[in-house]
């Protein structure tokens, strides 16, 4: 859990991060949106970073609508991942926002 502590932390001081989930009692993922850009575009722009998410509604379509959004991003973190990773994720983050935004 410190890693999603931790990547949940860089993403409220990330300029233009939506986190969406934000439960204290939760699996370790972290979903979150890009304000001004779609969650498959983003992921597409991780990946060519070698940045793994998933994005998508995750079975969840009805409360993606309710919500109004058209999906999400989502970074799952487990007992292999480093905060260095968690750092990666956000400086490949940085780089799509200046091919997005």
């Amino acid at each position: 859990m410190a890693l999603l502590h931790y990547a949940e932390e860089k993403a409220r001081t990330t300029q233009g991060i939506k986190l969406v989930g934000t439960s204290e009692k939760k699996t370790s993922v972290m979903s979150f949106l890009i304000e001004g850009t779609h969650p498959a575009d983003v992921g597409v722009l991780l990946d060519k970073q070698g940045i793994a998410v998933r994005t998508g509604n995750h079975c969840a379509q009805p409360i993606m609508d309710q919500f109004g959004i058209p999906g999400t991003v989502r970074a799952s973190f487990s007992f292999y991942n480093t905060f260095e990773e968690v750092d990666r994720l956000f400086l490949a983050i940085e780089k799509a926002k200046t091919f997005l935004l």
